[in-house]
């Protein structure tokens, strides 16, 4: 009786342990020979908006699989051209790179109160000029939460001790 107690207590620990991820998006930006990847949530609270055309994340950790930098995100809706912008830091004396990508609009509801839903989709390179084309995909980065891997697993052992008490006998 005691090794069950002992196995479900350290089942609750670990689930208790385990970080939740829900509502997060992984946004991963592919083009011109470079990729580009970051996480927000799902429906995120902005920084800065401009009612009717778009609204900005300061400080977003963005990667190019060599290295990482923090910088703002402005995403624009349909009426401002759709799309997304961020700078690309460049070493001194050379200036950051403006990456302006003109497309579809990423958000559903207003810009003081985005959502971002996953999708993929193509975007045209306006700034510096280019005829590359990038292309967005967002994705569900979710994982179970710490409670239902909880329940999952007290549900095993139940059956796990139901079953060694039918092998063992009355």
């Amino acid at each position: 009786m005691i090794l069950p107690i002992k196995i479900l207590s350290l089942t609750a620990i670990l689930a208790a342990s385990l970080t939740v991820k829900a509502d997060t998006l992984d946004f991963t930006l592919t083009g011109g020979g470079n990729t580009f990847t970051f996480s927000l949530p799902s429906n995120p609270s902005p920084d800065s908006s401009v009612g009717g055309t778009s609204f900005t994340l300061d400080n977003i950790m963005v990667s190019d699989g060599l290295i990482s930098f923090s910088t703002d995100i402005k995403f624009s809706n349909l009426t401002a051209g759709g799309g997304l912008d961020f700078s690309i830091p460049s070493p001194p004396p050379l200036p950051d790179t403006d990456l302006d990508l003109v497309g579809a609009q990423l958000y559903s509801g207003l810009e003081a109160s985005p959502m971002f839903s996953a999708t993929t989709t193509p975007f045209t390179l306006q700034v510096p000029k280019s005829t590359e084309n990038y292309t967005l995909a967002i994705v569900d980065a979710s994982v179970p939460e710490p409670a239902s891997i909880g329940l999952l697993a007290t549900g095993l052992l139940a059956l796990a001790g139901t079953s060694r008490r039918k092998c063992l006998g009355p």
